[in-house]
């Protein structure tokens, strides 16, 4: 070890920040290495994961891969970071916000864990004032993590309705799909929809609430009347591509249980095909995922297999999916796509992708029955038996009840 030790921890913490999520595994370090390539920077997955400990042995990096890093964090160079660090003591980057009494990431943290409400309020008015996305988005995840556990939750989903900041960093970003014992959109009908005014935060909500109606107790939401009402006032090409992910999931679902869908569902999927022209990668993904969804759940599968441009747009996706980002929409296509391989009995080759559970900790349900599914597409003798004893159960007690329609 030497001298520029310590900068080099506080860089390796700082470049994670910038990105996002932490580097724990290959899967992290490849994703890292394809960000850098977007800026035209380049360092190889393999020395990203041996600089992180994720290979062994650990070596000091390259000076040269010290420099692409800070180039990344708008540095001119690895001397240029390390002079920074103590020439510039309130510049504001990740390591000094407590000494300028900014918004810090680790008061934050405290005044979660110690509960202590009071200060939380003054930090959450002081992340007002942070632009840096990836400080922002590490900060909605950590505070999603303890509300989901914390013992005072009403409180916290009280004190997060209060104020824009709260919103964003609970409601908004940190989305809990799980939603256990229906403490999320429990909290969205009584704390956060009563002060929003803004009307696609409302399709946001109305959105959530007939989903999840849909797909965990498997009935009509009572929320329907209220969506077709505000969709008539609302543009699509407005839409964020979750709020027309959701939205067109909604139609369907809509539709599924007026007992019209037969009659509508090549409408919707023409339409999913026309929105997803333009659309990138990722926003492609959830578009498609979302709906396939609620087709499923209506029992619309082996119509979906038959539909070739439908199909065309999906392969494309698994086709690429090693060069962008894993997402649970992606989970969803993926299983999709194998389902539909083995009932042609498709002789391609497609070796299915795992992620980290840390980039689902708010998905987890949905995450682990879709492995449980996968798994027993390939599963023989003793492990057949066991998934087939459980995986049904399983899927039944979380709701997820799309997966056995998609099996099935």
């Amino acid at each position: 070890m030497n001298q520029l030790d310590p900068y080099l921890i506080a860089l390796c913490k700082q470049f994670e920040i910038q990105l996002g999520f932490k580097i724990k595994n290959i899967a992290n370090a490849e994703k890292c290495s394809q960000i850098l390539a977007l800026e035209k920077l380049f360092i190889s997955p393999h020395t990203i994961a041996r600089m992180y400990g994720v290979v062994k042995p650990f070596r000091t990096p390259y000076k040269d891969t010290l420099n692409v890093i800070a180039r990344y964090l708008n540095y001119t160079d690895w001397e240029d970071y390390c002079n920074s660090q103590t020439n510039i003591p309130f510049d504001p980057n990740y390591f000094l916000t407590e000494a300028s009494d900014g918004f810090s990431l680790a008061v934050l943290q405290l005044a979660l864990a110690n509960e202590d409400f009071k200060a939380l309020q003054i930090v959450l008015e002081k992340a007002k004032e942070n632009k840096n996305e990836a400080i922002l988005f590490t900060a909605a995840e950590q505070i999603g993590a303890y509300v989901r556990k914390n013992k005072k939750q009403k409180e916290l989903l009280q004190l997060l309705a209060d104020s824009s900041i709260g919103h964003l960093f609970f409601y908004e970003c940190y989305v809990d799909e799980d939603n256990e014992n229906n403490y999320f959109s429990d909290a969205l009908v009584n704390y956060y929809l009563p002060n929003i005014t803004n009307d696609y935060r409302k399709l946001y909500v109305y959105c959530f609430l007939i989903s999840q109606s849909a797909h965990k107790e498997q009935k009509a939401s009572d929320y329907s009347k209220e969506f077709i009402a505000l969709t008539t006032q609302l543009n699509k090409s407005k839409c964020h591509f979750q709020e027309l992910s959701r939205w067109m999931e909604c139609q369907i679902l809509i539709d599924g249980y007026n007992g019209i869908l037969r009659y509508t569902w090549q409408f919707h999927v023409a339409e999913l095909i026309v929105l997803s022209t333009g659309l990138g990668f990722n926003e492609k993904a959830w578009l498609l995922s979302r709906s396939l969804k609620a087709l499923i759940i209506f029992g619309f599968k082996e119509e979906l297999f038959h539909h070739e441009e439908l199909n065309n747009h999906i392969d494309e996706i698994i086709r690429q999916q090693k060069k962008e980002f894993h997402s649970i929409a992606l989970y969803v296509l993926q299983l999709y796509w194998i389902c539909k391989s083995l009932y042609f009995n498709s002789k391609k080759v497609y070796n299915p992708f795992r992620i980290h559970n840390i980039l689902f900790q708010n998905e987890s349900n949905e995450k682990t029955a879709i492995e449980f599914a996968v798994a027993s597409l390939f599963a023989s003798g003793e492990n057949k038996n066991i998934i087939t004893r459980n995986l049904k159960s399983f899927c039944e007690a979380k709701g997820v009840h799309w997966v056995m329609k998609m099996l099935g």
